[in-house]
């Protein structure tokens, strides 16, 4: 429990300070960047899949 208390307090002090929250925001670009393509593809996907079940339903009336 008091390590648990430690690691918390020390984890929100860490969030506080600018230089963690600078490296935090560039790491979380990064990861956008990298996870971009994939979920353009992703997206394309769903509208594709979209379109099509709005074709058939429209179809079938």
């Amino acid at each position: 429990m008091l390590f648990r208390r430690f690691v918390v307090s020390a984890l929100l002090r860490a969030a506080q300070n600018q230089t963690v929250q600078k490296k935090i925001s560039e790491a979380a670009v990064k990861a956008m960047n990298r996870a971009r393509p994939s979920l353009l593809r992703a997206s394309r996907k769903a509208g594709e899949l979209k379109w099509k079940a709005t074709k058939k339903i429209l179809d079938d009336k």
